[in-house]
């Protein structure tokens, strides 16, 4: 009885895993430079989307960590999109500049993270695998080693 309830578990972990990794939505922003991207683009490589505002501190003190990030993995594979969310236009090349990113800031992306599912606060973080699935969902600011630690296994 007992081993037969510990497949039965471990069946359903396996069953919510799967489901949990589920693909990540295709979208098409316009940049701060004024390209247009999509997320297709980066087909193939990990992606991690970073939903952030102006006005968010812990958004702003994440950002040079992760444009540290995208220096460090871009070449291996990482690719870092800022998709901003509530923020004054006027404001974001401003606080861009300040943070030194270098990654693609994309704009308006209000429809986007509904796409994703929606979410209560951020900074919101997703990170997607090499085949387009979302593997990990961070809520609120993490360091460079931290985020260093989801992403080096994917890449």
């Amino acid at each position: 009885m007992r081993r037969s309830f510990s497949v039965v578990v471990l069946t359903l972990f396996l069953i919510s895993g799967v489901a949990l990794a589920k693909d990540a939505p295709d979208f098409k922003l316009n940049s701060l430079d004024g390209k247009e991207v999509s997320f297709s683009d980066y087909k193939g490589k990990v992606v991690l989307v970073n939903f952030w505002a102006t006005w968010c501190p812990p958004c702003l003190a994440e950002m040079p960590d992760l444009n540290k990030l995208y220096v460090d993995y871009k070449d291996k594979g990482l690719q870092i999109l800022g998709l901003t969310v509530s923020s004054r236009a006027k404001d974001i090349p401003k606080k861009v500049k300040q943070s030194g990113v270098t990654y693609p800031i994309l704009l308006e992306a209000e429809p986007v993270a509904a796409k994703f599912g929606g979410f209560g606060a951020i900074p919101q973080t997703f990170i997607i695998d090499k085949k387009g699935k979302i593997v990990h969902s961070i809520t609120g600011a993490r360091s460079y080693k931290a985020f260093e630690k989801l992403i080096k296994p994917l890449l």
